[in-house]
């Protein structure tokens, strides 16, 4: 067991079987108590089980890698994100609530779009020719419409609200209605939605007990990661997971990081629901092991009380710097980092000064716009942090690739069999069913196009493989030959061939690394678990980021650096405009608190008085009211 404090070892030691929850701060070393407490229940038992939910699929690695060195843990404890376990339950229970057995994760808004237009459509709604308007401005609006829908059906399931509550909240439009039809096109073509695995997996816990107890007979113990982001559909689903069997339930979370009010978030369940249900016994974690003292005195200005500072700290620095304009903004904090790199060393710094202890925070990736141009003309190399979201493919090649493996794996989703025949412009067939992928191979040669052969070739092959055990290696060796006879045949290659080659061997490399890393994974053997891995964000690469990083504030949680820049702090940006009730701007300190914690040992925070707006005028900006706060 790794050194833990007092307070984190009467946490890590209590009762086995009384459910626990652990207020605890940032850096105060929750990941450490979670880990050790997995760790303790596994030594202090012989057969049961624990399952240990993360937000993300780095957090879930990270706590499997601190556990390698415990035997009892490959076999008995189950690590992963809620919605990786929920998936569990439904590829095997899923046909208890009449899901198709190779279900299809519509994991991209403008799919979800796509089907519930198609769902209008069958409602005999006349959309065609409203939805082919020239004007742009029309069209922009009515991606807007389309996307409101979008956000009222996740809010739907997040939130598991009945048709009573829809009625109350929508009461001058039919949207129970629409949702209905909005889910029965998802169904008809053999998918659900990325908010549909944790309504359905709920569904089957709570209607077949018998499906639960399977459970609760090898996990007898939970433990529950970032707990104040719950929403109430992931709730209820742990709440149903352990029924009035398991009392075992550990809930870490900080209410003064709750950060994701967008996705139905709320630290309500943490705080209030959880203690209803399960009175678990309190522990509180304030001591800040992470920060220095300056960094723990600016994150108390925004949350009064809530760390508290180590005498053996180091002091460290925040310092508060306004330009003139973004520009100069830009230019101070990348010619800071050119100093410190020169500086090499110093005393409050471990090691090196290097990019890598470096973290450059805004509120959202716009801000960057200028920083980004004055990196690129120093040549500092620098990566945007992203989240685990696959995104879509560049090449026509990729893009054939990505749509016929998803159209082999489900061949009545038209949504992305219309996007592969968009691709190669060829006509949509009249039914989509089991010889569709070959009907389009057939159809893609007579494509006006010199690579007609080689994207007949590509979705012929996909269309051979062994869906349950495809010999992905074998199919990646003989395009990489494809595309490299290609690229040496080609007797006058132009830049943009050229680089369309390069990319589509990128692509293609791509999806053989990922193929790599879900087998290394235990993740399963068929191309269907190999697409809902994607969708699940659990074959994103977690490696370093590469030179400088640039984050979101949303992206960077559970991280740290030695040295944070927080850009942009202007009223408007951060706290973000939209927000305007209370609570929104409670959630938009949490976010402020969230950044300044990042910081191990320095933090800048910077603002411009002048901000550039899209259409060519300069505004003067007020600096945001955290920044104040804080001087």
């Amino acid at each position: 067991m790794l050194n833990l404090s007092l307070a984190q070892a009467d946490i890590v030691n209590t009762d086995m079987y009384k459910a626990i929850q652990v207020l605890a701060s940032a850096g105060s070393g929750k990941t450490r108590v979670l880990t050790e407490r997995v760790r303790f229940l596994l030594q202090n038992t012989k057969k049961e089980g624990v399952i240990a939910l993360t937000f993300t699929n780095k957090a879930a690695e990270e706590m499997a890698t601190r556990l390698e060195d415990c035997e009892q843990a490959e076999d008995r404890a189950w690590i992963a994100t809620i919605h990786s376990v929920a998936q569990r339950v439904l590829e095997k229970y899923g046909h208890t609530v009449g899901l198709p057995p190779e279900l299809h994760i519509y994991d991209r808004d403008q799919d979800r779009m796509e089907v519930f237009l198609q769902s209008l459509r069958d409602e005999g709604v006349d959309i065609d020719t409203y939805l082919e308007g020239s004007n742009s401005g029309e069209r922009k609006e009515r991606k807007k419409i389309l996307q409101s829908y979008m956000d009222i059906f996740s809010k739907i399931k997040r939130e598991l609200l009945t048709e009573f509550d829809v009625a109350e909240q929508y009461p001058d439009g039919n949207i129970w209605k629409v949702f209905q039809d909005y889910q029965s096109a998802l169904l008809n073509s053999g998918g659900i939605d990325y908010d549909d695995i944790l309504v359905y997996a709920h569904k089957i816990l709570l209607t077949h007990d018998w499906v639960a107890k399977i459970y609760r007979s090898q996990y007898k113990h939970i433990c529950v990661d970032e707990a104040q982001d719950l929403n109430r559909a992931q709730y209820e689903f742990i709440k149903a997971l352990c029924g009035d069997a398991i009392q075992s339930v550990l809930m870490v979370g900080d209410p003064n990081q709750m950060i994701y009010g967008f996705n139905g978030s709320s630290k309500d369940f943490f705080c209030n629901d959880f203690i209803a249900d399960f009175r678990p016994q309190v522990f509180e974690l304030k001591e800040n092991y992470r920060s220095s003292k300056a960094v723990i005195r600016a994150a108390n200005k925004l949350r009064p009380g809530a760390q508290v500072e180590l005498d053996y700290a180091l002091e460290g620095k925040v310092e508060i710097i306004h330009f003139t304009t973004e520009e100069d903004e830009a230019e101070w904090i990348s010619a800071s980092i050119e100093r410190l790199l020169s500086q090499k060393f110093d005393n409050e710094i471990e090691g090196e000064i290097s990019l890598d202890k470096m973290v450059v925070i805004a509120r959202n990736r716009f801000v960057f716009g200028k920083f980004e141009d004055s990196l690129k003309e120093k040549g500092i190399p620098f990566s945007l942090r992203k989240g685990e979201r696959q995104l879509e493919r560049a090449t026509v090649f990729g893009k054939i690739l990505d749509y016929a493996v998803r159209l082999k794996i489900n061949s009545k989703d038209w949504v992305d069999g219309r996007k592969l025949c968009s691709v190669l412009d060829i006509p949509e067939p009249k039914e989509w069913g089991d010889d569709v992928l070959s009907a389009i191979s057939e159809n893609a040669l007579s494509l006006n196009d010199e690579n007609a052969k080689l994207y007949s070739s590509l979705i012929g092959e996909i269309n051979q493989l062994d869906a349950e055990e495809p010999n992905i290696r074998k199919f990646i060796d003989k395009f990489k030959a494809k595309l490299d006879a290609i690229s040496q045949e080609s007797e006058c290659l132009t830049d943009a061939k050229s680089e369309e080659l390069r990319l589509s061997h990128a692509e293609l490399d791509e999806f053989g690394q990922s193929w790599t890393l879900f087998k290394r994974k235990g993740l399963g053997s068929s191309l269907a678990a190999f697409r809902n891995a994607l969708a699940l964000g659990q074959l994103v690469d977690t490696g370093p980021d590469k030179g400088l990083t640039l984050s979101t504030v949303h992206t960077m949680k559970g991280l740290e650096k030695d040295i944070v820049f927080l850009m942009g702090m202007c009223e408007g940006v951060f706290p973000d405009y939209r927000a305007q009730t209370p609570k929104e701007i409670d959630e938009e300190r949490n976010s402020a608190f969230v950044a300044i914690t990042r910081a191990k040992r320095w933090l800048f925070i910077t603002y411009p008085k002048q901000r550039m707006m899209p259409w060519g005028d300069r505004r003067f900006q007020r600096v945001s009211r955290f920044v104040i706060e804080i001087e």
